[in-house]
């Protein structure tokens, strides 16, 4: 097992296993992240019934905004916004905000999902897409 293979660590832009910065910036602080769940593995599941849809987000993030249990919120950046409901919870790190993989159009207030706020950019390596990196906002809906 090579765990430090030296033409991979030449190709690699910035080299393998290096410190990167977080990307975040003030306009849009936090991270979003899709994770899978017993419902939405992928999309293919989408037609079963589902609860409300929510957004989950810390304690500590929802107050910095105003933002309380069961708001209507807009989760937003340059390329799209997605309307929906907040679940505050201490369970998601600071930072982070939790929408769940594999949502259908109709899962949203305004029809949206979180692809829409996923950046085209590629991965330094392979070229492969880079779905881990969407950087937000979260406001409340009726303040929009």
């Amino acid at each position: 097992m090579d765990l430090f293979p030296a033409a991979l660590e030449a190709s690699a832009p910035i080299g393998l296993y290096r410190f990167q910065a977080d990307p975040a910036t003030d306009r849009y602080p936090l991270a979003l992240i899709s994770p899978a769940s017993e419902r939405t593995i992928s999309s293919t599941l989408g037609e079963l019934p589902r609860p409300d849809v929510k957004l989950l987000m810390h304690p500590d993030d929802a107050e910095a905004r105003g933002l309380a249990e069961g708001d209507l919120v807009r989760v937003f950046n340059d390329l799209g916004e997605v309307h929906c409901t907040l679940n505050v919870a201490a369970a998601i790190r600071p930072g982070t905000v939790s929408l769940p993989k594999g949502l259908w159009r109709r899962s949203t207030r305004n029809g949206a999902t979180a692809t829409a706020l996923a950046p085209d950019t590629l991965t330094d390596l392979g070229g492969g897409a880079c779905f881990n990196d969407a950087r937000v906002q979260v406001g409340s809906l009726a303040a929009a």
